[in-house]
């Protein structure tokens, strides 16, 4: 016999709606058989076929075909006039094998039945997401809101986090409405229709696609260099796929299930945590700007650049992240100083360190942001050297070991300059010079 497959779901509370479609697909000649990688009917004869489609509150959400609680269900809905056609999660379809049979649960249970049912799957889908968001977001109200909002890979994850956030905040509320709403209508002795409309399956799968296709974009857009972050996600989302569809398929037993999703898991777990080291190993760092500052004579500024300097440059370090929303750059600078006059007299030396970091955006709130961080929290009162600068504002801390900081505010970028003493007039204004040329 012909079958036909239909890649289409309903929520609990649209149990009404599940039904009358059935109904409608048997006066077409589509008998519904059972839940397999969707909904499977049967090509035959037209026939006038009532179906009930209720939830039961034993099931659970890893049912994937009858269990024995539900079997010993089905045997009395049977004396009663209902026969079980297939069960999946908590739906039971039923088919009604006598005329004169009576509704196979009460309004009032039917109605806690619906909305337990709901409440619960809501619970076990939104609550860990919203913690998960609330862990990312937090993170940008901390130190690391430097690194986070100049790096596209944790801007593409917090944005997909705030969708997702949204779209299950509105259906939580969505959901409390309906819930107060039906209640109403029962205590006024009405009884309730579960209608609503069908959904495509892969309309739950929607989120994720755009996540990967946008990912996928911004990977190509940046010559590749968004690979390693797309890539793990893209294994991750592909392995959780196939895991789903397999377990659609086969149809385990509810303990079966509740093993192979919990591998499942672990195996997402590890591809997610390997991603997230892949991301953070490589966030922001791009290989086009590691080679712009291997060398120090690439940097903004180094310390001769405003100062005589006799020792040699020993060691450098430049880091370049960039997003949408702007740019930072880290640079640090080591000279190494001879204390004798003659290079070999003692063989002792000491060392010139210099590093500060460059914040450029064209939105106000990010550098104002920066600076509420980047000032020390050292004793004592900054002094004010706007003036000395021509910016914003500025102002100059030394911290007791005789390290000096300039934070410098213009109106697109914020200067945080660490020199081993204070600068001068005449060496801020090179400085300035050089910072706003090479940036």
């Amino acid at each position: 016999m012909k079958k036909r497959k239909v890649g289409i779901g309903f929520n609990y509370r649209n149990c009404d709606a599940f039904a009358r479609y059935l109904h409608e697909q048997s006066l077409r000649g589509q008998h519904f058989k059972e839940f397999r990688l969707g909904l499977v009917f049967e090509i035959g004869e037209p026939d006038d076929i009532y179906y009930a489609v209720e939830v039961f509150p034993k099931g659970s959400e890893m049912d994937t075909r009858p269990e024995k609680s539900t079997e010993e269900y089905a045997e009395y809905c049977e004396a009663a006039g209902w026969r079980l056609i297939d069960s999946r999660r908590k739906f039971c379809v039923f088919r009604r094998t006598k005329e004169d049979a009576v509704p196979i649960v009460e309004p009032k249970e039917r109605f806690a039945n619906i909305r337990k049912a709901e409440w619960l799957l809501w619970l076990n889908r939104a609550v860990p997401f919203f913690l998960l968001t609330f862990l990312y977001g937090a993170q940008l109200l901390t130190g690391n809101f430097g690194k986070l909002i100049f790096s596209n890979a944790m801007l593409h994850i917090l944005l997909f986090m705030m969708l997702f956030f949204i779209e299950y905040l509105l259906d939580g509320i969505f959901l409390l409405y309906w819930s107060v709403t039906r209640g109403r209508m029962l205590r006024a002795g009405y009884v309730p229709i579960y209608g609503g409309g069908k959904h495509r399956a892969f309309i739950a799968a929607l989120p994720f696609i755009l996540f990967l296709v946008s990912a996928a974009f911004l990977a190509l857009s940046r010559d590749g260099s968004f690979l390693p972050y797309v890539l793990p996600s893209a294994a991750a989302t592909v392995f959780v796929l196939l895991t789903v569809l397999w377990i659609a398929y086969r149809r385990p037993s509810r303990s079966d299930n509740l093993t192979f999703q919990i591998l499942a898991g672990l195996g997402f777990t590890f591809l997610a945590c390997f991603g997230t080291i892949v991301i953070v190993l490589s966030i922001g760092i791009d290989s086009r700007d590691e080679a712009r500052f291997k060398n120090a004579e690439d940097f903004p500024l180094i310390q001769e650049d405003y100062r005589q300097m006799d020792g040699e440059i020993t060691w450098t370090l430049g880091e370049y992240m960039e997003s949408i929303l702007g740019s930072a750059g880290h640079f640090f600078v080591t000279y190494s100083i001879e204390e004798s006059g003659e290079p070999h007299a003692s063989g002792e030396s000491s060392s010139d360190n210099l590093w500060y970091t460059i914040y450029q955006s064209p939105h106000p709130w990010i550098l104002d942001k920066l600076w509420e961080e980047e000032i020390p929290e050292s004793a004592g009162h900054p002094e004010d050297r706007s003036k000395a600068w021509d910016a914003l504002s500025a102002v100059s801390r030394t911290l007791e070991n005789g390290v000096c900081i300039e934070m410098v505010r213009y109106p697109d970028r914020l200067f945080v300059i660490n020199s081993e003493g204070r600068l001068n007039d005449r060496q801020i204004r090179i400085i300035r010079e050089k910072l706003m040329h090479e940036t």
